[in-house]
């Protein structure tokens, strides 16, 4: 069914941004750093291409 198919792919989605929002709320960085390669895919798929460049160059120099 795709209907079900598309709900079970929003809760994962809204899951992530879910994490994420308990991660930055109580300042764990660590798991914040985690989730910004999900993001950078998220925003991706979507076609945002600007968001897209600037995680992507954000993560590049948080591992220099």
């Amino acid at each position: 069914d795709g209907v079900l198919r598309n709900i079970i792919l929003l809760n994962c989605d809204l899951l992530i941004f879910y994490e994420l929002y308990l991660a930055v709320s109580s300042g764990d960085f660590g798991h914040v750093e985690n989730f910004l390669s999900a993001l950078t895919m998220i925003f991706a798929g979507a076609g945002c291409k600007n968001y897209t460049g600037e995680l992507l160059q954000f993560i590049q120099n948080l591992k220099k």
